[in-house]
């Protein structure tokens, strides 16, 4: 593991090495999305099993998605081998059932929980759109399929992810569609005519212009950034 480790830890650099080389105590890494954040804890639990007494099994590491996790546990296994097998790698979900499930007198008179996959998530809202009017936008349908089902799933784990609550979704939706019918004018206005050339560009100032004057209440939404 040791010559894995020294080639792998020397490819980060001193931030990320520091978060490595901290193997007591807390760790805080803020980070965007593709930086190595994977990387680094896979090297951190290997330095860790390395300098101190712990034992892999002694050793929890918690992910948002199945796919960190598998991915966390392929590089402790390229790092560690068999070892790897003993570090508990769970997701945030996949952690809380089974806590929920080895405890089962105290949580919900017994009940057995497990996470809902994509086939049941994909049944449940199913489920949901056979309920809802003809009318509803959510209901069309082409060839026997909802158009929409997949779409919903997929919003939902964002929100999820995003940490976003139904009311703040709410709010957030309030706030795109002021801000749609602020901007709708200004915006027809200026794409009326095509921008074929680099000296069109000057057509796009009031548009900037008008942007900077969106009412505050619209302009501390997040319109301009998908969550998740």
């Amino acid at each position: 593991m040791r010559n894995t480790f020294a080639s792998r830890y020397a490819t980060l650099n001193a931030a990320q090495k520091q978060a490595v080389d901290t193997i007591d105590g807390p760790v805080m890494v803020i980070a965007g999305p593709g930086t190595g954040k994977t990387e680094l804890l896979s090297l951190r639990v290997a330095n860790i099993l390395q300098k101190t007494d712990a034992r892999a099994q002694n050793i929890l590491c918690l992910t948002f998605t199945e796919s960190g996790a598998a991915a966390m546990r392929k590089r402790l296994l390229d790092l560690m081998g068999p070892e790897a097998y003993h570090v508990a790698i769970h997701t945030f979900h996949g952690f809380g059932t089974e806590i929920i499930n080895s405890n089962p007198n105290y949580f919900y008179h017994g009940a057995y929980f497990r996470p809902a996959d994509e086939l049941a998530s994909y049944e449940v809202l199913q489920g949901i759109f056979e309920k809802l009017p003809h009318d509803n936008p959510l209901a069309t349908r082409m060839n026997e399929e909802y158009t929409q089902l997949k779409d919903t799933q997929t919003a939902i784990s964002e929100l999820k992810r995003s940490g976003l609550t139904p009311d703040e979704l709410l709010k957030l939706l309030d706030h795109n569609d002021a801000f749609i019918e602020y901007a709708e004018p200004v915006v027809q206005k200026v794409f009326a005519e095509p921008l074929r050339s680099k000296k069109a560009l000057p057509k796009l100032e009031p548009l900037r212009e008008h942007l900077e004057k969106i009412p505050s209440a619209t302009a501390r939404s997040t319109w301009l950034c998908p969550t998740g």
